[in-house]
């Protein structure tokens, strides 16, 4: 259970897919940023990076699974 790869950079207007092969949900929470809301297993959640900047983001059912997006 970890986001792979662990950073990531984009350019902006590209669009980023997560995708969970895991048996349990996940998110990709980072605040106001970014937020996907439960992604359930085998389910797929799309973000159109709009703004320079990181990202540090966490899932919120388990903190220790932290990443980060870069867009440039």
């Amino acid at each position: 259970m970890k986001y792979a790869p662990e950073s990531l950079a984009v350019a902006v207007g590209d669009t980023v897919t997560w995708a969970n092969r895991d048996p349990v949900p996940h998110t990709v929470s980072a605040g106001k940023a970014v937020e996907s809301g439960t992604i359930e297993g085998d389910r797929e959640w799309k973000y159109v990076a709009r703004q320079k900047g990181r990202v540090d983001y966490i899932c919120c059912f388990h903190p220790g699974m932290r990443a980060t997006l870069i867009v440039k």
